[in-house]
């Protein structure tokens, strides 16, 4: 008796675990249409974009070229980005990017965070004498 209610019991889990899942949550939103949008990319690297969505979402992101046409050429990259949260809150956070780092500020980030962020991008930095940077490929 015992060995027929494993055996049914292992049979019915066996149909349940092989049932197809349907992967489509019946809560699918359709996708946010962007409202507005602007793209450029220059040839010495710079670029600029934004967008902004039907939702009110947005973002922007600049980036120069720093110390062209040197072994110490990098791209300084400024930029934010805008959401609304669960409660209907508007979260801005404004970033910026350098050869030193990234530094996020405002929004869901932590203040500690963007104070240790900057004091590290703030630190000259030492030389790696091991690390050989590749070749440029133009």
């Amino acid at each position: 008796m015992f060995k027929i209610v494993f055996i049914s019991l292992a049979v019915c889990l066996a149909v349940v675990l092989s049932a197809p899942v349907d992967h489509v949550a019946s809560s699918t939103q359709p996708p946010i249409a962007i409202l507005e949008s602007s793209h450029e990319k220059h040839e010495d690297g710079s670029y600029n974009f934004s967008y902004l969505g039907e939702d009110g979402t947005h973002r922007r992101e600049e980036a120069v070229v720093r110390n062209q046409g040197t072994e110490n050429e990098y791209l300084e990259i400024s930029g934010s980005y805008s959401y609304f949260d669960a409660d209907g809150k508007e979260v801005t956070v404004t970033y910026k990017a350098d050869d030193h780092g990234f530094v996020p500020e405002g929004g869901a980030i932590l203040p500690q965070i963007s104070v240790a962020a900057k004091q590290v991008s703030e630190q000259v930095s030492q030389p790696d004498l091991e690390y050989v940077k590749p070749p440029k490929n133009h």
